[in-house]
């Protein structure tokens, strides 16, 4: 399973002040607990696990990383219809192994174009792999 991890860190900037940054980061991992720890193991333990966030199954395969990509988190958003003729939104995470962000918007395109007419891109952020 894939799981999104937000997580908040203090930095010293250059100028030698201390910031809180929001960071987010993907990985592979057997359940909720084990993502956040594998973060914890490669950040460091001075970081505070904000929220570990399942992923719609979209696999990112190492082969699809280039030198020059970068990973990205698409959020989604699927309206489901509804036996009483509402819809039901839905909100997801997938990554997407891309070298900006108008390349992300492409094959995302391409993603929704394949019969998907329910679905929009909402958001499209770049993001970090923990490979463990």
């Amino acid at each position: 399973m894939y799981f999104k991890i937000k997580l908040n860190r203090t930095i010293t900037t250059e100028s030698g002040k201390e910031k809180k940054v929001i960071e987010t980061y993907f990985t592979e991992a057997l359940h909720f607990a084990d993502a956040g720890y594998k973060v914890i193991q490669e950040i460091g333990k001075d970081i505070e696990v904000e929220d570990v966030c399942l992923m719609k199954a979209f696999k990112p395969s190492p082969n699809e990383y280039k030198d020059n990509s970068k990973i990205f988190a698409v959020k989604i958003a699927e309206d489901l219809p509804q036996g009483d003729g509402t819809y039901k939104t839905i909100k997801y995470s997938l990554p997407v192994f891309a070298s900006n962000s108008e390349e992300v918007n492409t094959i995302m395109k391409n993603y929704i174009a394949q019969g998907l007419e329910n679905m929009r891109l909402t958001t499209i952020s770049e993001t970090k792999w923990i490979w463990i």
